[in-house]
């Protein structure tokens, strides 16, 4: 966890600097205090649907290994785990979602891990979605660069990249909802061969485990074998989506950025901080969500000097803003259910929560 902590500060602070270069910090108070309210006050409402579509979207993956959970056990597992994820340092709080998961519900902890895993690719498919659709759609200033001694086009590549990986990712999902339990049935007579030719207790004790863990995995994706329970998780991706991109452009018209920034640069503008804050970082993503928001905007023509100040602005709300509204509503269910904080980070790293799993 010390070396994790130590590279993300490291990193935070580089991106800082990014983020604060060339920009009149003396400007930036003022920026923020005339921001259209209105449209801010629209931004908020879809930060709320957004965690509020999120947590539907859990309750459909974690209903098949707990039918009796409810919405409100869900909206507050969601936001309790987005919250430490945000604050934990070295993405500690990634496994607090599943923890709570096996606590209220009995879910098992190896499928709450899958869950989430199946979450994230969901999310990462759908963000390549998004970009792809943002490279043909959006209104994207073409440059160009020299690698290698050719001149490449940065739209061309990126949507080169968007279409080669997309379909493997795809996939992915799909083997993993669809043979998850003959992909188990392989591995039990691999284990059994392994152990007919090796005496050892702990080699074993080892591969018995892997399998249980494995097993309790697959477990964890058997919502996606439900053709109408994966429409509907798709739907409410795409509904998550489009959500999320309609806070980024509401927000971007509080501060006046609609000359530059629509609905199509604004799905850009999201993608590009959602693919910058998936590098080591410092907790809350401090300076690496900052620098990665000021370069989406640039990259639809929110740059320059005299767009600096508002520009860190509106990162600075973007980012900020969220987190204490989410500490807000995370802190509510935390006092509320009794959760504790202190012992979810203990268990996160490792430490005597971990046991009582």
């Amino acid at each position: 966890m010390i070396k994790g902590l130590a590279l993300g500060l490291v990193v935070g602070a580089l991106f800082l600097g990014l983020a604060l270069w060339g920009v009149p910090l003396d400007q930036v108070g003022d920026a923020i205090a005339n921001v259209d309210g209105w449209w801010l006050a629209a931004a908020a409402a879809l930060w709320v649907v957004q965690y509020e579509l999120r947590a539907w979207r859990q309750l459909l993956l974690v209903q098949p290994l707990a039918p009796a959970t409810t919405f409100r056990t869900q909206i507050a597992i969601t936001l309790v785990g987005f919250f430490c994820v945000n604050t934990f340092p070295a993405r500690l709080g990634e496994v607090v979602r599943p923890y709570l998961m096996y606590e209220r519900d009995q879910v098992p902890i190896g499928a709450g891990l899958g869950l989430v895993f199946v979450e994230r690719i969901i999310d990462f498919v759908a963000l390549l979605i998004a970009m792809l659709l943002v490279v043909f759609f959006a209104d994207l200033p073409d440059r160009r660069i020299e690698l290698f001694g050719r001149d490449i086009s940065v739209v061309e590549w990126a949507r080169g990249t968007a279409v080669l990986l997309l379909p493997p990712l795809i996939a992915g999902v799909v083997v993993l909802a669809a043979f998850g339990p003959r992909a188990l049935a392989i591995g039990e007579r691999i284990v059994v061969a392994i152990e007919s030719r090796l005496a050892a207790p702990w080699v074993k004790r080892a591969l018995r485990g892997l399998l249980r863990f494995a097993g309790s995995f697959v477990d964890g994706v058997a919502s996606l074998r439900e053709p109408r329970r994966l429409g509907m998780i798709v739907l409410l991706t795409a509904a998550l989506f489009v959500v999320m991109a309609g806070f980024t452009w509401a927000l971007a018209c509080s501060f006046a950025f609609q000359q530059w920034i629509g609905f199509s640069e604004a799905m850009g503008v999201l993608g590009i901080t959602m693919l910058g804050i998936a590098l080591p970082a410092p907790p809350g993503f401090a300076g690496v969500f900052e620098a990665a928001m000021r370069a989406g905007l640039a990259v639809f023509g929110v740059a320059g000097e005299e767009l600096a100040a508002r520009a860190l602005g509106f990162a600075l709300v973007a980012h900020w803003g969220p987190y204490l509204v989410m500490a807000t509503w995370a802190g509510y269910y935390v006092w509320r259910d009794k959760m504790g904080l202190g012992r979810l980070f203990r268990f996160a790293r490792g430490g005597s929560g971990a046991g009582s799993a």
